[in-house]
């Protein structure tokens, strides 16, 4: 199997990087913007689609996260690829508040960086390549990173007055490095030609205000919570049966914690 990954550096496109390199009969071409795409040849099986930028001003999100895209379109003809798997954000739902999100789920104002995801969602879907694409939350996991748990543990361990939005309610929007990677390779290993958007979480889920409680056990926190139920603030949980279906599955929100708890005591990385 022929793997292009792009980009090869990064958080998940390094740990991608790496895991793929222990693989038997993987050949991988790791790429970044930096490179030159007319300087290769020969054909590829798959693309995994890593490469992004969330923080951005507007000229940098379109240049890398759109125009990016059509390159690699052009790249991915070029070299016949198969596959593309494409790593693609939750953030593309904007300002939703609902129970649940599934696949087919209205967009609500997206900021630039979502909006940018999407566009170059559409332009893979109307590349004519078959594709995997994944709608995912904040990953954790391996390293120390800034999304929502990582700051709801770095303020309870401070002891600081910490407000909690919808704590009465359920939260999956977590995903794992090691989860993702598995379903990445699951998906390079597939024998379909089809195409499938796919919302990637966790497969349990749990009311955080008790997740709140956990993580503030865990750091023996003295920090005050208030919790805030509001209509105003965005809000959903993802809805992972499809991908379920083609066999992912995630470690527990608990053992999650755990791991993050254990990364923060080692001083970042495990």
């Amino acid at each position: 199997m022929k793997i292009v990954l792009f980009s090869s550096t990064g958080y998940v496109g390094g740990m991608l990087k790496e895991f793929i390199q222990g693989k038997k009969n993987v050949q991988l071409l790791g790429l970044t913007r930096k490179n030159r795409l007319d300087e290769y040849y020969g054909d590829y099986d798959i693309l995994i689609y890593s490469a992004s930028v969330s923080r951005a001003d507007a000229e940098k999100y379109i240049k890398d996260n759109v125009l990016t895209a059509i390159k690699m379109m052009d790249f991915s003809k070029r070299h016949h690829i198969k596959r593309i798997i494409y790593l693609s954000s939750d953030s593309i739902y904007g300002g939703i508040n609902t129970e649940e999100v599934s696949e087919n789920a209205v967009m609500v104002a997206p900021d630039f960086y979502g909006t940018t995801k999407y566009l170059a969602e559409r332009i893979i879907m109307e590349s004519g390549i078959p594709y995997y694409i994944l709608r995912m939350p904040g990953i954790v996991g391996k390293v120390w990173r800034n999304t929502y748990l990582y700051r709801l543990m770095d303020s309870l361990c401070r002891h600081e007055t910490v407000t909690v939005y919808n704590g009465e309610k359920n939260f999956n929007n977590v995903l794992d490095i090691d989860d993702l990677i598995q379903f990445i390779m699951l998906l390079c290993s597939l024998k379909k030609e089809n195409s499938e958007i796919f919302l990637l979480g966790n497969t349990e889920k749990i009311e955080l205000s008790k997740i709140v409680s956990y993580v503030k056990g865990l750091c023996q926190s003295a920090s005050e919570i208030n919790f805030i139920s509001t209509k105003d603030k965005r809000y959903f949980t993802l809805n992972v049966d499809k991908a379920v279906t083609y066999g992912y599955s995630s470690k527990s929100i608990w053992d999650i914690i755990d791991g993050l708890y254990k990364i923060k005591n080692m001083g970042g990385q495990t």
